[in-house]
């Protein structure tokens, strides 16, 4: 029974413009390692080219939104002063701001886009951060704004911010029609980056921004992705006689992708696939369900569900399948590890009264954490490149949507209003 109902959850599981850069290198005066958040504030930007309305609605709601979402600025909003010359930082101070955010955008004649951006220090008062970007037409004005937030994030932690990265996620068009998508990190630009017609699931983006996921294009499931950068969606594997394959995933290196293949006891196991070479390696072999594989960051150890000792658990090997030995103990049902970007940290579910939340477990500590807590199922965490959120797909709204969350779980938004949207990655690389 036990098994036939994990069948069940891992098959929903499987179904469920560049910009120019030259920075003036500045003292940083303050720093948000201890976990304080610097406040800055934002005057409102000088234009050239560019009509007040647009630039509020395209730049700097979209910049305070990010800088928000960063975790680590705390936005100066109210009775603000007016002037910005030097003889007004001390005025600025005294409002409460650390540091003060100048910015002139223009766009040219033909189109082009420049944005130069200046952070204050009001008590130094002098620049600690100078920087312009330069943009080409084709470029929305939103992109400067998260390039500029992304700055500003580095300039203060030495960790570059993510509102200029990316989710891949999947979403249900019609009936028994599932395709790959990609938006922007606050929800905007979404774009369908397959099209055919058929399950195409499980998402995996390599760190140079190649996918490779499974499609049911051509009858049975086959992982199709692509072997260069940039390059055409190609077939990657199709396992023999037409066998189940299911959530890809790439090493660390890009060379090799893990992934689940079954055989026909009904059973599913953990393989990669080295692409150079063609080489299939089998890397469990216990019977049961062994499946959604995730590499630890430097690509010595791989995370995966295995009901092995009864009912669903988080367990780990060596990426040879060695040293196997079980991550989660507490709960009866653990499922969908997610390895952290630094190998501190793995993100996992787990089942409570017909529920699924999000939960956390620090190697350093061997302790879970847990992040969501309400009536509604939270899937599928993937972790942001800077460690600090996970996107996640949940019903607390209805539908399957997106949403990210602090590893508090006090600070939950959801990403975007997109329906039946599940098995989200979030990547800097596309």
């Amino acid at each position: 029974m036990m098994r036939a109902l994990f069948r069940r959850l891992a098959g929903a599981f499987l179904l469920l413009a560049s910009v120019g850069l030259a920075a003036q290198q500045t003292e940083v005066v303050l720093s948000a390692s201890s976990g304080a958040k610097l406040v800055l504030a934002v005057a409102p930007p000088v234009l050239s080219g560019i009509d007040q309305a647009t630039a509020d609605a395209q730049f700097t709601s979209v910049l305070q939104h990010d800088l928000d979402e960063s975790g680590v600025f705390g936005l100066l909003k109210d009775k603000l002063p007016t002037a910005t010359d030097p003889s007004s930082y001390g005025a600025w101070k005294d409002a409460g701001a650390q540091w003060l955010l100048l910015c002139k955008l223009t766009r040219a004649a033909d189109g082009a886009l420049q944005l130069d951006a200046t952070a204050i220090d009001t008590t130094a008062g002098k620049a600690v951060f100078t920087k312009p970007y330069q943009a080409d037409p084709r470029v929305p004005i939103r992109r400067l704004a998260h390039a500029l937030s992304d700055d500003l994030v580095l300039q203060l932690t030495g960790v570059r911010g993510v509102a200029s990265s990316r989710i891949v996620f999947v979403r249900q068009l019609h009936p028994g029609v599932k395709e790959i998508f990609q938006m922007d990190r606050d929800g905007a630009n979404v774009l369908q980056l397959t099209h055919y017609g058929s399950l195409t699931l499980s998402p995996s983006v390599a760190q140079d921004g190649r996918l490779a996921f499974v499609t049911y294009k051509a009858g049975a499931p086959e992982i199709w992705g692509q072997r260069v950068k940039d390059g055409p969606k190609v077939r990657i594997y199709a396992a023999p006689g037409g066998m189940l394959v299911s959530s890809p995933a790439w090493s660390p290196d890009g060379r090799r992708l893990a992934f689940v293949q079954g055989d026909r006891r009904g059973n599913t196991d953990i393989m990669v696939l080295d692409l150079a070479s063609g080489h299939v390696h089998r890397l469990t072999d216990g019977g049961g369900i062994n499946t959604e594989p995730s590499w630890s960051p430097d690509g010595t150890q791989i995370a995966f569900t295995s009901d092995r000792d009864g009912g669903p658990q988080v367990f780990l090997m060596q990426s040879d399948g060695t040293n196997l030995r079980r991550l989660t103990t507490e709960g009866h049902y653990n499922a969908s590890p997610a390895w952290s970007p630094s190998g501190a940290m793995i993100a996992y579910v787990s089942r409570f009264e017909g529920r699924f939340d999000l939960f956390i477990y620090k190697l350093g500590e061997g302790k879970a954490y847990q992040i969501t807590n309400g009536v509604s199922t939270s899937e599928s965490p993937a972790w942001s490149p800077d460690e600090r959120r996970l996107v996640f797909a949940s019903d607390r709204m209805g539908s399957m949507q997106l949403f990210t969350t602090d590893l508090s779980g006090v600070h939950v938004e959801r990403l975007s209003p997109l329906t039946n949207c599940q098995s989200p990655a979030w990547t800097r690389a596309r």
